[in-house]
């Protein structure tokens, strides 16, 4: 029983000043980099966990803004849609990538520029709208009226039939 106890004892630590301990803790380490290299041809990892489709991210941006749009403009309101709105993503997610722009990062730094423009419509869009139309209500105050023409035939108006000078068609 003695020797199966002294096999179970942990090796002595290795001096990494002593040549013999250096090959053996060189060889330990290729060991192990072939046994992961090994293990992840087996079972690859994805180099990035899958993450957000970039064109969805972008095309958040016109969606957000077509929002405030339709709220000014509501005939608009079926042109910022869902699909329009990925499809241009899908255009910008392409320049991002070849300029090397990050969709995350530009709603990060605009985020607070754009709160404030969603914040503020509901204000500027009726101002804008009460200035028109008090301008309007002053533009009909200073136009002059425009008599209307009496437009119904006269004795003078020749008949619908008959070409105008008197000449009748000898058909």
């Amino acid at each position: 029983m003695a020797d199966l106890n002294e096999s179970q004892e942990s090796p002595a630590p290795l001096d990494p000043n002593d040549p013999f301990d250096r090959i053996t803790i060189e060889a330990g380490r290729a060991e192990q980099e072939r046994a992961q290299e090994d293990a992840e041809f087996i079972d690859p990892q994805p180099d990035a966990p899958p993450g957000i489709d970039p064109a969805q991210t972008w095309g958040q941006i016109p969606f957000m803004l077509g929002k405030v749009i339709v709220m000014g403009l509501p005939e608009l309101a079926g042109v910022y849609n869902e699909q329009a709105c990925y499809q241009w993503g899908v255009g910008m997610a392409a320049v991002s990538e070849k300029y090397g722009w990050d969709a995350g990062e530009t709603l990060t730094r605009f985020g607070p520029e754009i709160a404030l423009v969603v914040a503020s419509v509901p204000l500027v869009v009726p101002t804008y709208q009460a200035i028109k139309a008090r301008r309007e209500a002053k533009d009909e105050k200073a136009a002059p009226r425009r008599e209307e023409k009496d437009i119904t035939p006269g004795a003078d108006v020749p008949p619908m039939g008959q070409a105008p000078g008197g000449f009748v068609d000898p058909t």
